[in-house]
């Protein structure tokens, strides 16, 4: 972006809450980046809060569509690193937008290309590329060079994997797919039963609901989705056991 216009956190609890748009230009070509949460140590199988909901249902409405998914890590590939991949690729974007990864903190760490595709894949995490990213110029500048070549690295790479027109979906189908995915996938919490799922679900909406002063045209808009997403899980045949 060329200046400082996003919060960044080294601390354990880390500072994005909510998804936020920064507006850019690379390549002379206008460009909407959001920096999305993400699902943290210990999120896989749990119900998502009203307010994680609220995120997703707010960011897709604001969405015209997705050109591109940067994934963004530091150091080694961890576990909750194929949640996160599975919720954005797989579960938000069925499969239909690229991804590359931008690996952080190369000031500190040798970057191997070969090895770190290698544990993306052990994975089932299949980026188009990886760019390492350092992260800060250091003290006297020593790092400004490689922050810069980085810098520039993942322009190119934004520009070249990017889709030529964004993949879209209307956006109450979206959501209601993706109330499915969520389902299928597994993602979100350990469900034993289609009829567990729905009533978790429920709770975590109205939770939403109650604490939002939704608007009653988006209120009915919802609950409508919801019905919708409902009738999609009771159609899949899946059915988890103990």
């Amino acid at each position: 972006m060329d200046q400082d216009i996003a919060a960044v956190s080294s601390g354990p609890t880390g500072c994005t809450f909510k998804n936020e748009c920064y507006e850019t230009r690379i390549a002379d070509k206008a460009y909407r980046i959001y920096d999305t949460v993400g699902l943290n140590e210990g999120d896989q199988g749990r119900v998502p809060h009203w307010k994680a909901i609220q995120g997703l249902y707010t960011l897709i409405r604001r969405l015209d569509g997705v050109s591109l998914l940067v994934f963004c890590m530091r150091g080694r590939v961890r576990e909750n690193s194929r949640a996160n991949w599975c919720f954005f690729f797989d579960l938000i974007c069925g499969k239909n937008v690229p991804v590359i990864a931008a690996v952080t903190g190369s000031e500190n760490e040798d970057f191997e290309y070969h090895e770190t595709m290698k544990a993306f894949n052990q994975y089932h995490m299949f980026p188009r590329d990886i760019v390492p990213v350092v992260s800060i110029f250091g003290k006297n500048n020593e790092h400004r060079t490689k922050y810069e070549e980085s810098q520039e690295a993942l322009r190119r790479l934004i520009e070249k994997h990017r889709r030529p027109e964004p993949w879209s979906k209307e956006k109450d189908q979206w959501f209601s797919q993706i109330y499915q995915n969520a389902y299928e996938l597994r993602i979100c919490f350990f469900a034993k039963t289609r009829l567990e799922f729905n009533t978790k679900m429920r709770e975590a909406f109205d939770e939403f609901i109650r604490n939002s002063n939704i608007k009653e045209e988006d209120f009915d808009m919802l609950t409508a989705t919801l019905i919708q997403a409902e009738k999609n899980v009771a159609k899949s045949k899946l059915f988890y056991r103990k």
